[in-house]
């Protein structure tokens, strides 16, 4: 798990080699559309949270600071939602002015009832 909630943080995602490049260019993007006001704190308008294979759902519960792991989880439902092929991309507009990025791996180990409900809600093609 991962939750970065300010610039040091996001530079260190940013520059993990061991991190998928994908996922570090999803994070790159996503900081440079938001991060518009450097003269306030990163986290005051964006936190990003990055479910990692194999978290257990107390985890991202915690990080995220409400359920999304299970069928009948009370939760604001996510803003817009994307299908980034590796990546889910859930967004949530907490308030006017902070929002949170929750990003889910497609991966055999992902919390099963998260990546489920990802795949639910992706709009992808069959393989023919």
């Amino acid at each position: 798990m991962k939750s970065l909630t300010d610039r040091d943080a996001v530079t260190a995602a940013l520059t993990d080699t061991t991190l998928d490049p994908d996922l570090r260019a999803l994070i790159g993007l996503r900081v440079w559309q938001v991060d518009t006001d450097r003269r306030l704190p990163l986290g005051e308008t964006l936190q990003i949270v990055v479910v990692q294979p194999g978290d257990p759902p107390e985890v991202i519960h915690d990080a995220v600071g409400f359920p999304i792991c299970w069928d009948q989880a009370e939760q604001p439902g996510w803003e817009w939602f994307n299908d980034h092929g590796s990546w889910f991309e859930l967004a949530y507009v907490l308030t006017d002015d902070f929002g949170m990025l929750v990003l889910v791996p497609d991966h055999p180990d992902t919390n099963d009832t998260l990546l489920f409900n990802c795949r639910g809600v992706a709009d992808r093609k069959d393989p023919a």
